[in-house]
Protein backbone atom coordinates (compact mmCIF):
# COMPACT_ATOMS: atom_id res chain seq x y z
CA UNK A 1 0.00 0.00 0.00
CA UNK A 2 1.30 3.45 -0.87
CA UNK A 3 1.99 6.02 1.80
CA UNK A 4 0.27 9.38 1.56
CA UNK A 5 2.03 12.72 1.91
CA UNK A 6 0.12 15.72 3.18
CA UNK A 7 1.14 18.87 1.33
CA UNK A 8 -0.21 22.14 2.71
CA UNK A 9 -1.18 24.79 0.20
CA UNK A 10 -1.97 28.48 0.32
CA UNK A 11 -5.08 29.85 -1.34
CA UNK A 12 -3.92 33.13 -2.84
CA UNK A 13 -6.03 36.28 -3.12
CA UNK A 14 -6.02 35.64 -6.87
CA UNK A 15 -7.77 32.29 -6.31
CA UNK A 16 -4.67 30.27 -7.28
CA UNK A 17 -3.20 27.70 -4.96
CA UNK A 18 0.52 27.53 -4.28
CA UNK A 19 2.74 24.98 -2.57
CA UNK A 20 6.25 25.10 -1.18
CA UNK A 21 8.55 22.55 -2.76
CA UNK A 22 12.33 22.06 -2.53
CA UNK A 23 14.70 22.50 -5.46
CA UNK A 24 18.49 22.46 -5.19
CA UNK A 25 18.08 22.34 -1.43
CA UNK A 26 16.07 25.55 -1.30
CA UNK A 27 12.38 26.17 -0.59
CA UNK A 28 10.56 27.32 -3.73
CA UNK A 29 6.95 28.28 -4.47
CA UNK A 30 5.03 26.55 -7.27
CA UNK A 31 1.55 27.38 -8.48
CA UNK A 32 -0.66 24.30 -8.79
CA UNK A 33 -2.32 24.01 -12.19
CA UNK A 34 -4.51 20.98 -12.74
CA UNK A 35 -4.84 21.94 -16.41
CA UNK A 36 -1.11 22.17 -17.13
CA UNK A 37 0.06 19.06 -18.95
CA UNK A 38 3.51 19.19 -17.38
CA UNK A 39 5.51 20.62 -14.54
CA UNK A 40 7.71 23.53 -15.48
CA UNK A 41 10.19 26.05 -14.13
CA UNK A 42 10.73 29.62 -15.24
CA UNK A 43 13.69 29.52 -17.64
CA UNK A 44 15.02 32.75 -16.15
CA UNK A 45 15.80 30.88 -12.92
CA UNK A 46 17.87 27.99 -14.28
CA UNK A 47 21.20 29.50 -13.28
CA UNK A 48 19.99 30.42 -9.78
CA UNK A 49 19.09 26.79 -9.08
CA UNK A 50 22.11 25.39 -10.96
CA UNK A 51 20.03 23.56 -13.54
CA UNK A 52 21.14 22.69 -17.06
CA UNK A 53 19.14 21.74 -20.12
CA UNK A 54 19.24 18.79 -22.47
CA UNK A 55 19.83 19.51 -26.15
CA UNK A 56 16.18 18.83 -26.96
CA UNK A 57 13.82 21.77 -27.45
CA UNK A 58 10.33 21.87 -28.87
CA UNK A 59 7.49 24.27 -29.41
CA UNK A 60 4.44 24.23 -27.18
CA UNK A 61 2.02 26.38 -25.27
CA UNK A 62 -1.07 26.42 -23.15
CA UNK A 63 -4.58 27.71 -23.47
CA UNK A 64 -4.53 31.37 -24.46
CA UNK A 65 -0.79 31.54 -25.07
CA UNK A 66 1.24 31.80 -28.20
CA UNK A 67 3.69 29.06 -29.14
CA UNK A 68 6.70 29.03 -26.83
CA UNK A 69 10.06 27.27 -26.90
CA UNK A 70 10.31 24.58 -24.25
CA UNK A 71 13.41 22.73 -23.13
CA UNK A 72 13.87 19.82 -20.75
CA UNK A 73 15.93 20.21 -17.59
CA UNK A 74 18.72 17.60 -17.69
CA UNK A 75 18.39 16.56 -14.05
CA UNK A 76 16.85 18.01 -10.92
CA UNK A 77 16.00 17.10 -7.34
CA UNK A 78 12.53 18.64 -7.03
CA UNK A 79 10.54 17.36 -4.06
CA UNK A 80 7.26 18.18 -2.36
CA UNK A 81 7.21 17.38 1.36
CA UNK A 82 8.78 13.89 1.38
CA UNK A 83 7.70 13.04 -2.16
CA UNK A 84 10.64 12.77 -4.57
CA UNK A 85 9.72 14.27 -7.95
CA UNK A 86 13.17 13.92 -9.56
CA UNK A 87 11.91 11.26 -11.99
CA UNK A 88 9.37 13.68 -13.49
CA UNK A 89 10.26 15.68 -16.56
CA UNK A 90 10.82 19.33 -15.63
CA UNK A 91 10.27 21.69 -18.54
CA UNK A 92 11.96 25.08 -18.71
CA UNK A 93 9.98 27.85 -20.35
CA UNK A 94 9.66 31.58 -20.13
CA UNK A 95 7.07 32.26 -17.43
CA UNK A 96 7.67 36.02 -17.32
CA UNK A 97 4.03 36.72 -18.21
CA UNK A 98 2.77 34.36 -15.49
CA UNK A 99 5.08 35.80 -12.83
CA UNK A 100 4.14 39.37 -13.80
CA UNK A 101 0.42 38.60 -13.63
CA UNK A 102 0.77 36.99 -10.22
CA UNK A 103 2.86 39.87 -8.87
CA UNK A 104 0.14 42.25 -10.05
CA UNK A 105 -2.36 40.12 -8.11
CA UNK A 106 -0.08 40.37 -5.04
CA UNK A 107 0.94 36.71 -5.10
CA UNK A 108 4.43 35.89 -3.80
CA UNK A 109 6.96 35.03 -6.49
CA UNK A 110 6.74 31.55 -7.96
CA UNK A 111 9.47 29.57 -9.69
CA UNK A 112 7.21 27.30 -11.68
CA UNK A 113 4.02 25.36 -12.21
CA UNK A 114 3.18 22.00 -10.69
CA UNK A 115 1.18 20.29 -13.42
CA UNK A 116 -1.22 17.44 -14.01
CA UNK A 117 1.65 15.05 -14.76
CA UNK A 118 2.58 15.00 -11.06
CA UNK A 119 -0.97 15.35 -9.79
CA UNK A 120 -2.23 12.42 -11.86
CA UNK A 121 0.68 10.01 -11.30
CA UNK A 122 0.69 10.76 -7.57
CA UNK A 123 -3.11 10.33 -7.33
CA UNK A 124 -3.53 13.83 -5.92
CA UNK A 125 -6.57 14.81 -3.91
CA UNK A 126 -6.99 18.54 -3.40
CA UNK A 127 -8.85 19.22 -0.17
CA UNK A 128 -9.88 22.88 -0.25
CA UNK A 129 -11.60 22.70 3.14
CA UNK A 130 -8.34 21.73 4.88
CA UNK A 131 -5.96 23.52 2.44
CA UNK A 132 -3.98 20.36 1.75
CA UNK A 133 -3.09 18.15 -1.19
CA UNK A 134 -2.76 14.42 -0.60
CA UNK A 135 -0.14 12.69 -2.75
CA UNK A 136 0.68 8.99 -2.89
CA UNK A 137 4.34 7.97 -2.83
Amino acid sequence: MNATAIVPFKREKSGHITVIARLSGKPVRFIVDTGAGGTCIHSGLLEKYKLSLTDKTKKGGGVGTSTMTMATVASHNLSLEDVDLSSFKLIALDLTHVVAGLVKAKVEAIVGVLGADVLHRKSAVIDYARSIILLSH
